[in-house]
């Protein structure tokens, strides 16, 4: 390959989870060649997690919805790296024009008809065996397509993402405006509830997330209910049954690693703030259904997850004919993991 200039531009649009579980493939990309430098390329408002990244040099904002003149002016912007490589880690159509129109001599991505031709260099979309597909992470997928700019390694885990002091006292200070105690998170006090959005075959039922939260304040622990946009009404149903339990505001994206750097652990369905809380390295129990933990549960020894696995399991739909019974887990259960990560609460 004809070495155009220092850059590799990686791709990876859409929602949050993707962006971060794409990082260890851009993190390999930088660590194959240390005067390379690496432009990443995602859907606001995830840019604003992104900055103190050591392996990225630059973030790029991709347009949505902003018309033609502004796409032409983003592409330009990519065009005038002269990139050597193009790592399209999305492979939607929005990402194949922009690796294309990179002009990178390398341009890898996923074997997807139509979108493919956009690459010299294509991988298939999933592995099947005997028919089955075989599950994989992302981490496995962008490693398969980085090895073609020279990556070498993957791990089992996005990286971290550091929290700087600054951004923590924001972090408390923004909890204390919530009705937390700062003696609550001094010592540690706070469990995250995530409930998300009410889509059937991925959320946990309201009344299990309140039976929850009652035996975290039993065991001395202080409920914390996290919501994004189109989730507050769920939030808000849990901490109006539960005395006691708090409703975090609304929280910039940018501001919320500093919230979670402080809590105990995190409850959560499969959902981009998992991912993040992952990121910055705070304990977490994710209760899956319609999806797959060998697909999307990607942390450490202190990251663990329930799932049926049922015989439907996982459709990846999200409705379900049948009520979805993958999703009916009982929260003793989930207060047991709770205790194997934090040691403590629940």
């Amino acid at each position: 390959m004809t070495r155009r200039s220092d850059w590799i531009v990686a791709i990876r649009l859409r929602q949050l989870g993707d962006v971060l579980a794409a990082l260890d493939s851009v993190r390999s990309l930088r660590e194959y060649d240390a005067a390379r430098r690496v432009a990443y390329v995602v859907d606001a408002p995830f840019d604003t997690l992104l900055g103190g990244l050591p392996f990225i040099d630059r973030v790029l904002t991709a347009p949505r919805g902003r018309g033609a003149a502004a796409w032409m002016r983003f592409l330009a912007e990519v065009r005038a790296l002269q990139p050597e490589a193009a790592i399209d880690f999305h492979g939607s159509a929005r990402s194949a024009l922009i690796a294309f129109a990179s002009g990178a001599p390398l341009r890898a991505g996923y074997d997807v008809r139509g979108r493919g031709r956009a690459y010299t260099i294509r991988e298939p979309r999933g592995e099947f065996r005997d028919g089955v597909r075989v599950p994989h992470t992302p981490l496995v997928w962008g490693h398969r397509l980085a090895r073609h700019a020279g990556a070498v390694t993957a791990r089992d885990r996005p990286p971290e993402i550091p929290v700087p002091e600054a951004a923590r006292a924001r972090g408390a200070r923004l909890l204390v405006s919530a009705g937390v105690t700062a003696g609550e998170v001094e010592r540690r006090a706070l469990v995250g509830l995530n409930p998300g959005r009410p889509v059937a075959s991925k959320s946990w039922p309201v009344a299990r997330f309140v039976a929850l939260a009652e035996r975290i304040l039993s065991a001395g622990g202080r409920p914390l209910v996290l919501w994004g946009p189109g989730e507050e009404p769920v939030a808000r149903a849990i901490t109006g049954a539960v005395a006691g339990s708090v409703l975090m505001s609304r929280v910039a994206l940018g501001d919320m690693p500093g919230v979670l750097v402080h809590l105990a652990a995190l409850v959560s369905i499969d959902s981009g703030l998992k991912h993040l809380a992952v990121c910055v390295r705070v304990p977490t129990v994710t209760v899956f259904g319609s999806t797959d933990p060998r697909e999307w549960h990607m942390g450490g020894p202190r990251d663990v997850f329930r799932w049926r696995g049922l015989s439907c399991s996982p459709c990846r739909r999200l409705t379900c004919p049948f009520g979805a019974p993958c999703m009916d887990i009982h929260e003793e259960d989930v207060a047991a993991l709770l205790r194997v990560v934090t040691g403590a609460v629940a």
